[in-house]
């Protein structure tokens, strides 16, 4: 079967039938991914779909109308109030079951975890479905302990990268403030910190990205970017490794400004960062560092800028 925007648009609303669901899933849980679509969201609400509905059922309900009767309507009364009181002592008893059911069977509610990444620390984990997760310094993650049947849901307010175990059945779902990723089976970095872009960059399968006040639904393959900001998606091919990096200890500016240096070396060394002269939070830096010393960056990136520091206790401050 191929997948193309009609078959994808008809999954993600729920329309699509068992066998076009399966075909859907399995695709998506492919590791090697033909091409990537830019989906559109439903022409039709749901109330609208109702609407639709509705008006073909009266429609149906005209012509059988019109069809010529061969009893009188009159004859056939009795009947019909006899079915219609049995149908309703029969939906009454069924309700009344049930609902002695529901009160005998005691609520089963889901325990959620929450961690917290404080500064200058990095954390691993392992998930009920055995979905690996690295979450980097100032990050939140919650999650609950067990999945249910239908999807597998997290929180997340900070940076993590995904290794996602395929399940076909049950989606994973990360969402953030402005922002859900979904995915069947695969490894992304996303990142989502309060006043930046939210950026997902995909390593390996395939990743559907949305956003509440966007209207296209984007589905990304390895190497492939979305950043979202202001109610606007932008698309890129990139080399996902250097935005893993930060998973193997390596801190890599490219042609960062200081002033987007500054906030990334807070949280990995748990220090303050102070400018003493504004002017300097312009200036750029290119580098890449494998586990090394704030003092060993703050000399290459001084070396490179001729921008001074000193270092006291959990206080930096850069000067000219």
């Amino acid at each position: 079967m191929k997948i193309d925007h009609q078959l994808l648009e008809k999954y993600w609303s729920g329309q699509c039938t068992l066998v076009e669901k399966q075909a859907v899933e399995a695709w998506m849980a492919d590791d090697i991914p033909e091409e990537e679509f830019a989906l559109r969201k439903s022409k039709h609400t749901p109330e609208e779909k109702k609407d639709i509905l509705w008006q073909n059922i009266r429609h149906h309900a005209e012509m059988t109308d019109a069809a010529p009767k061969q009893k009188s309507i009159w004859r056939s009364w009795p009947k019909v109030g006899a079915a219609a009181c049995l149908l309703c002592i029969l939906s009454w008893a069924t309700i009344y079951i049930r609902s002695d059911k529901m009160a005998k069977k005691p609520m089963e509610t889901t325990r959620f975890v929450q961690i917290e990444v404080p500064f200058g620390k990095k954390q691993k984990l392992t998930l009920s479905d055995g979905t690996a997760i690295s979450l980097n310094s100032g990050t939140k993650l919650r999650y609950p302990e067990h999945f249910d049947a239908a999807k597998r849901e997290v929180v997340l307010d900070g940076e993590a990268f995904f290794e996602v175990s395929k399940d076909p059945k049950r989606p994973f779902i990360v969402q953030t403030k402005n922002t859900s990723t979904r995915v069947l089976g695969t490894r992304f970095n996303l990142l989502s910190r309060s006043g930046q872009a939210d950026i997902l960059t995909v390593e390996e399968g395939r990743v559907q990205f949305t956003a509440m006040d966007c209207i296209d639904t984007l589905l990304l393959k390895a190497n492939m970017q979305s950043t979202y900001q202001a109610g606007k998606m932008k698309l890129n091919t990139v080399n996902s490794e250097l935005f893993n990096a930060w998973t193997k200890g390596e801190l890599i500016f490219d042609n960062k400004t200081i002033k987007q240096v500054i906030p990334e070396l807070e949280r990995w060394y748990n220090v303050k960062i102070r400018c003493e002269n504004t002017a300097i939070l312009n200036d750029q830096v290119k580098g890449k560092f494998k586990q090394a010393s704030l003092a060993s960056v703050l000399h290459d990136i001084g070396f490179a800028t001729s921008i001074k520091y000193t270092i006291k206790d959990k206080e930096v401050s850069l000067y000219r």
